[in-house]
Order: C-alpha cells, then structure tokens, then sequence
C-alpha cells in the first residue's frame, strides 16, 4: 500500500471506522447520470468508504412498544442516529486532511431526506426515492461489501449491521479489491427473511433489481420505495411506534404517503419523534430488513477460511484481551 493510502486508511480506522475501503472512480462508470463521483466533482479519482458497526444487543433487543423486555430506542439511536453523526466526523476531518495536502474533497450526508430533496418532483413522478450518492453502491464498489436481497450492502465481518459514508476526492489512491469471498446473502437458507419481515410489504420475492460495478453484474430485490418510507416514518403497525396507518393496495402512492405524513391519524407519540428528532438524532423506526437479517450467521462458517488479511477493519487492531 502507497503511502498516502495507508495515511488514510490507518488515520480513519485510528480515528473509529470499523472498515475502510477505496473504489477507483472507473469503478462507477455505470452508476446512474447525475449520481456518479465525477458528476459532483470533476477531479475525483478515488471514494473512500467507511463503515461503521452497529452492536447486536440493539437489535436483540428491537421490539414492539408494548413487549415488556423489548424496545427500539437503542437502534434508533445508535443503530442509526449517532452512526451516521459519527461517520460525518470522521469524513469531515479526512475531508480536511486530504485538502490541506492538495486534494480536493467532497462529501454527503450520510442518509436522510435531506439527501433526496433535489429529487422529490421525480418521486412524486415515478414514486422512487434517490439520493445524491448511494453510500451502500460505495461500499460494494470500495471492496467493503457485496448486495443481500434485502438491498443493504452486507460485509464478512458484520453482515448487514453497519453502516457507511463515502468521501470523493482527487487523491489517486490504492484501490481495495472487490470482495470475492463466500456469499454473504444465503436468501434460499433464510427463506427471504427480509421480505416476509417487511411490515410495509416492500420488497419483492422475485423481481430484481439489477446493477453494475466495474465488470460484476449484482442484483438485489426489486423495492417499492414508498411502501418503505411508511415504516421508515413509524406509520404503520409493526415498525416499533405506535401508529397504524393502512396503506393502500398496490403500488406505493407517493401524494398518499406525503398526506398520510400530516395525518391526524398518527399517534401523538410518534407524532412528537417525527416532529423533535427524527433522521438527525434518531433515525428509522422499522430497519428489520438490516437488524433482523441472518446473514453473517449463515455464512460465518464458510468465512473461517477466508483471508481477511486485505480487509482494512478495526477487528485488526482489536483494544479487549
């Protein structure tokens, strides 16, 4: 690894990152127009993706507000919240880092609907939902992960519980491999977890979404965008809030959604979550697409040979005895 690349690597992995990854920018040459690296920043030449892990006692313990021994604050929180804060400190301070010796820098928010406004005449059009930059396509793309069914980008030392930002910068850096270890969605073991969990009924069981990054060809479920956002927003039963809206049949209805959103329907409590601090300090109420998939369970034996040597993970630099 060149010396500027290990710089980075180590500063981030030093600083928190629980993984790092770098894609050469060719890697995104059939990204979307208007949502490549280039698009925003003509010199870039290398993005840098960083995961951050989320701990498994907060999906353990996800649940419904009713269940005595279950509650969904602690994913709210830290499985969405605090990650994506955490993750935008450390992109910031690379952001600067990497100026400072003469490379330009840009960087996204992590998620949330700040991300998507530019694009909202479209949703309403088409009823999908875009963001600037997809962080999870980084993340395959920077060697990180590769695709489960659910959609997420799921990696051999977390499965699907992380999550990630990206930095585009000028820097030509060492790229990261592509993952090329063994599968890490097992959708025939696990029966489509992901979509039988889905209280919103987004996912499909069948119909794939397709995509390239650099010469692999990757699918993933064909999601309705819309049907998500209700149990993203705690608007229907089943997401952990108290609320229990009924969506109508079909296809999501992007003007329904937007009405239902101002509804006098929702229940107060999630009315005051949706109003005080959702998306910047606490994030998705549903999320069992992430937190309840099997995937690191299912393929952890076959992971035992794998050489993770190439990884660039804090799991090398492990702090406890």
């Amino acid at each position: 690894m060149d010396k500027l690349t290990r710089a980075v690597v180590e500063t981030l992995v030093d600083w928190g990152a629980d993984l790092v990854g770098i894609a050469p920018v060719e890697r995104f040459e059939n990204a979307p127009e208007g949502h490549r690296p280039t698009d925003f920043l003509p010199e870039c030449r290398s993005v840098i993706s960083i995961g951050m892990h989320l701990f498994q006692g907060m999906a353990d313990v996800w649940g419904e507000w009713y269940e005595p021994t279950k509650t969904n604050t602690p994913y709210l929180f830290y499985g969405y919240g605090l990650a994506n804060w955490e993750s935008s400190r450390l992109v910031n301070r690379m952001a600067k880092l990497l100026e400072y010796k003469g490379y330009k820098t840009l960087a996204f928010m992590p998620t949330w609907i700040s991300s998507m406004t530019k694009y909202f005449d479209r949703t309403i059009q088409t009823g999908k939902v875009m963001a600037e930059f997809s962080h999870r396509h980084a993340a395959v793309a920077a060697g990180l992960a590769e695709f489960g069914w659910n959609g997420l980008a799921l990696t051999p030392e977390f499965g699907s519980m992380q999550r990630f930002n990206s930095l585009l910068t000028s820097a030509e850096l060492e790229p990261t491999p592509l993952y090329d270890g063994p599968p890490l969605c097992r959708p025939e073991e696990c029966g489509r977890k992901c979509v039988r969990l889905c209280p919103a009924e987004a996912l499909s069981e069948s119909e794939a979404q397709r995509c390239r990054i650099g010469e692999r060809e990757m699918e993933y479920a064909l999601r309705d965008d819309i049907r998500c956002a209700y149990a993203v927003t705690g608007l229907i039963k089943g997401t952990g809030s108290h609320s229990d809206l009924q969506i109508p049949e079909g296809p999501g209805q992007p003007l329904h959604f937007f009405a239902s959103m101002g509804s006098e329907q929702i229940h107060p409590f999630t009315r005051a979550m949706l109003d005080n601090c959702f998306g910047l300090i606490c994030g998705d109420f549903c999320g069992k697409c992430l937190h309840m998939c099997p995937s690191l369970m299912l393929s952890r034996e076959d992971l035992r040979d794998y050489d993770f040597s190439r990884r660039n993970s804090s799991l090398k630099r492990n702090p406890l005895p």
